[in-house]
């Protein structure tokens, strides 16, 4: 019988889709995968930086307080030009993590993981304001629910199958 796995695509649309719900998401949950299993292709690479243990508890740590932040008033909109530049770099990042570590061309998961965190953005950013103004609740308690769900699809994304 042949061996499930995850394809280095979906693996890399699922980090983007995250990056772009939170920012910092992303490039933590791919890092925290390279570093579990390294990759000696990676290690080659100016990427190589990404399956170091201690990168991957910094860029945990960061999106630990993104979750934080991201309920705090007067925190910038996603979708505006830093916002979305930010998202578009950090989904590349993991998606270039990604790949690079299955020696597939960095390039391409950038494109993919950039894209995809851009289009997310625009996504769950309007997703979340129309959520809140038909249930007449919080953006932050929409906003938690919003985390539950990019947590649940980073795993999913990182998942080894067996």
């Amino acid at each position: 019988m042949k061996k499930a796995t995850i394809s280095t695509i979906c693996r890399t649309i699922g980090l983007g889709v995250v990056t772009g719900m939170r920012s910092a998401m992303g490039p933590a949950f791919a890092s925290y995968f390279v570093s579990r299993d390294p990759s000696e292709k990676l290690r080659k690479s100016p990427l190589g930086f990404m399956q170091r243990p201690a990168t991957s508890r910094y860029l945990q740590t960061m999106a630990a307080g993104e979750l934080v932040v991201d309920k705090a008033p007067g925190i910038g909109n996603r979708i505006a030009a830093t916002g979305i530049t930010g998202r578009a770099l950090s989904g590349a990042l993991a998606g270039a993590t990604l790949y690079q570590a299955k020696g597939e061309k960095a390039w391409k998961g950038a494109l993919i993981g950039g894209a995809a965190a851009v289009a997310a953005a625009y996504v769950f950013f309007y997703l979340r304001r129309a959520t809140g103004r038909k249930l007449q609740v919080r953006d932050a308690a929409v906003g938690g629910v919003e985390d539950a769900i990019a947590v649940g699809i980073a795993a999913l994304s990182i998942r080894k199958k067996k």
